[in-house]
């Protein structure tokens, strides 16, 4: 059986020092070897936010998997591959449809089959925890950016176009 592995990091930062890429992509390894599977591809997306699906490696993992190109998907956990409720049910619902196995095989975690009514309701549960925590950083972040404006401090890294910051040259 082909098995595809998906990645994600939120920043460019964490990108850029790759070690939780490295270690999702080394548990899913792991796993891929555990179950007698063979690695078919990695897809990634380093620093990118699990808002949405507008992804280039989510985009295109899902063209593959209605192409047929794989039979089983491995994710690190579920927040990996989204924080949108909406697109996990979608997504479940998708994986479903087209009969590939989802393995979600983070370190001390049992596999949880998307298929199972256990499964589905796992996943949906932490769906729900992965878009509560999304939706919660956005308030906290807004937050922090009025406290710090009302303080008078900048609320924006860079001037908008065509004005500059006080003490600031064009």
């Amino acid at each position: 059986m082909r098995a595809a592995i998906y990645t994600r990091v939120s920043t460019a930062m964490q990108a850029e020092e790759g070690f939780s890429l490295e270690a999702q992509e080394e548990v899913l390894q792991q796993a891929i070897e555990r179950k007698g599977l063979q690695l078919y591809r990695v897809y990634s997306d380093p620093g990118v936010s699990g808002k949405t699906f507008k992804r280039p490696g989510v985009q295109a993992m899902i063209a593959d998997m209605k192409a047929g190109r794989f039979e089983a998907l491995l994710i690190h956990k579920l927040d990996r591959l989204s924080r949108n409720m909406g697109d996990i049910i979608a997504f479940i619902e998708m994986v479903n449809k087209l009969d590939i196995r989802l393995i979600i095989a983070a370190q001390g975690q049992d596999e949880i089959d998307t298929r199972s009514p256990m499964g589905k309701a796992f996943l949906q549960l932490n769906g729900i925890w992965a878009e509560l925590y999304i939706n919660n950083l956005r308030e906290e972040t807004l937050k922090g950016l009025v406290t710090k404006a009302k303080n008078g401090g900048r609320h924006m890294s860079r001037p908008p176009l065509g004005y500059a910051f006080e003490g600031q040259e064009n």
